[in-house]
């Protein structure tokens, strides 16, 4: 049998685009040995067991939320937002309580059976987007598994990895530095994995079935994402070929890092600030690296999340101080404390909520924990004689909710000069837009704030009374919707008039199709995860500010999410890239 007798192919689903070349090589799926039975009178210590992993997990979760925030955007990273509320989820604790008490199963036994009831549960529904989510509910069995087990998160691999199922937390995990992409038997375009691959720019082909067991380990595959197909063992004029290929893409990355470090003007020589999301201070490298001009939404709850009591003023201040350090002549704005709803503070008491989103959370808990919030305001008038600060309230609705976040800033400042501290008296102080509220009255708020940064996450939710976490409502999830393209429009306005700038630190500010329309309603300022960076500067370089108006004002005009985006569409068709 010849050379090119052995190349064969298998056929996928294409779960993200971009080829890659490599060698297979197989997940190693942990195995836990665990005693599955238990005696009766153990009963209570099992469930003592599984309440602890269940915190555990939660605390991991909300890490790797933010963390993949960071790396891939906030909508990729809402999936760990979900994961936490399966966690904890009554129906799931119930199942997992059962088996405990009726069938005398360990901790690991009885997460491990309810983990796959459910998910047989869900893969048996008629919806692809249900079926999908039994991956969801393994992936947090495993986690509750490994916890319990001791184990840790830790995942290395070099080469395309092929497994049954990658699990959303498998892929969040991957070194991208050493995984070129990978190949699944099971899986969707829809699924979270993909989604993930999708905003880590991993080439992926999932859903192969059982052709996934003729890959043997070292084999020489080409992953091509582009169209869902493996080339298993090619020869040499197609992997040249795709070598080609693999060149081009290069080409087109390399033309978007050369304007890594150019100016973000248009080409009538309007600056557009671009600027970095981050989570901690060891996120700044990526910052720098990416050609951003600073930071346009610091969020501190890392300092909080995984505390059991309130950092102090000191730890607060050296966080702070890293990130205005790296950067001390570039604008840092840091959000202050934006907890509560899905983000709890395990040192703050409290009653469940019913409706958590609307509920205490953000601006609201901190104006009732003042001594908490007073702590981190104190913490970051200190630290702004390291750089360029702002400060940004969350969640701001009403003007007397600004008033009284700005009275305690300067009662802190008041207590630091009575104490001989030294601090910046003028630092800029602005709102996070993400409530329709704010939105409507930006005008009234302008008077009171150096800046505006709109929050397009949220204020999507709140826009369009529709749960970003409810897959039955998701199709007004879409920041293209008329009334929020107006709401952001009504901001930037209002901004104008006052003098101040306007910004936007949401999803919408990475997407490049959005680029020609925000630059058009008048946000100067766009802040965005590290490897939207390049892409979006291109997209600036290739605008002219008067065009970009004239496109802004018809898109005003549009009924519907659809009509917006296929108008932006065909704007795009004119860009290089």
């Amino acid at each position: 049998m010849g050379k090119s007798d052995t190349m064969w192919k298998i056929k996928g689903i294409a779960a993200s685009a971009g080829i890659a070349i490599g060698t297979i090589v197989h997940m190693q799926e942990a195995v836990h040995d665990f005693c599955r039975l238990v005696d009766a009178s153990q009963a209570p210590a099992e469930k003592e067991r599984f309440y602890t992993a269940q915190q555990a997990a939660e605390k991991e979760l909300e890490i790797l939320q933010e963390r993949t925030a960071i790396n891939m955007g906030e909508q990729q990273a809402e999936v760990f937002a979900a994961h936490k509320l399966m966690v904890t989820d009554p129906s799931f604790v119930e199942v997992v309580l059962n088996h405990i008490d009726n069938h005398q199963a360990s901790a690991e036994a009885a997460v491990e059976d309810a983990a796959n009831e459910i998910a047989a549960m869900f893969a048996g529904l008629d919806s692809e987007y249900m079926q999908e989510r039994a991956a969801d509910i393994k992936d947090i069995g495993k986690r509750l598994v490994r916890i319990l087990q001791g184990g840790t998160a830790e995942v290395n691999y070099t080469g395309v990895l092929a497994a049954q199922d990658l699990l959303p937390s498998d892929t969040a995990a991957l070194d991208l530095n050493y995984v070129s992409g990978f190949i699944t038997a099971l899986g969707g375009k829809t699924s979270h994995s993909s989604i993930l691959a999708r905003a880590a720019g991993i080439p992926a082909v999932v859903g192969v079935g059982s052709a996934l067991e003729k890959l043997n380990n070292g084999d020489n595959v080409i992953v091509d994402g582009h169209v869902g197909e493996v080339l298993v063992n090619p020869e040499e004029d197609i992997l040249n070929d795709y070598r080609l290929r693999i060149k081009k893409e290069q080409e087109r990355a390399a033309l978007l890092a050369s304007v890594g470090h150019l100016p973000s003007e248009t080409l009538d020589g309007h600056h557009i600030e671009l600027a970095c999301n981050i989570g901690t201070p060891g996120d700044m490298e990526k910052v720098i690296a990416a050609g951003a001009e600073g930071v346009g939404l610091f969020r501190t709850e890392f300092l909080f999340l995984d505390k059991t009591s309130v950092p102090t003023e000191e730890e607060q201040v050296e966080s702070y101080k890293a990130v205005l350090a790296a950067m001390p002549d570039k604008k840092i704005v840091i959000r202050t404390l934006d907890a509560g709803g899905d983000k709890q503070l395990p040192f703050i008491g409290g009653l469940p909520e019913a409706n958590p989103a609307l509920g205490l959370r953000a601006i609201r808990l901190c104006m009732v924990y003042q001594d908490v919030f007073k702590t981190q305001l104190r913490a970051l008038l200190r630290a702004s004689v390291a750089g360029n600060l702002h400060i940004m309230f969350p969640m701001i609705a009403t003007v007397d909710e600004l008033l009284s976040a700005k009275a305690l800033l300067n009662e802190a400042a008041k207590e630091l000069t009575q104490e001989g501290i030294p601090y910046k008296s003028d630092v800029a102080v602005g709102i996070m837009v993400e409530v329709p509220a704010a939105a409507a009255i930006a005008d009234i708020l302008a008077e009171e704030v150096d800046f505006f940064s709109i929050g397009t996450n949220d204020l999507v939710q709140y826009t369009m009374a529709a749960d970003r976490m409810n897959e039955h409502v998701a199709y007004l999830s879409d920041y293209f919707q008329p009334p929020v393209v107006r709401l952001i429009g009504n901001v930037a306005k209002a901004a104008q008039k006052a003098g101040k700038w306007v910004g936007m630190c949401g999803e919408m500010a990475g997407d490049p199709l959005a680029t020609p329309l925000l630059v058009g309603l008048g946000l100067t300022e766009l802040s965005m995860n590290g490897r939207a960076v390049p892409v979006v500067k291109h997209r600036i370089r290739q605008l002219d500010i008067k065009q970009t108006q004239k496109w802004a004002d018809d898109i005003l005009s549009l009924r519907t999410a659809s009509d917006i985006k296929k108008r932006l569409e065909e704007i795009a068709l004119q860009f290089e890239i």
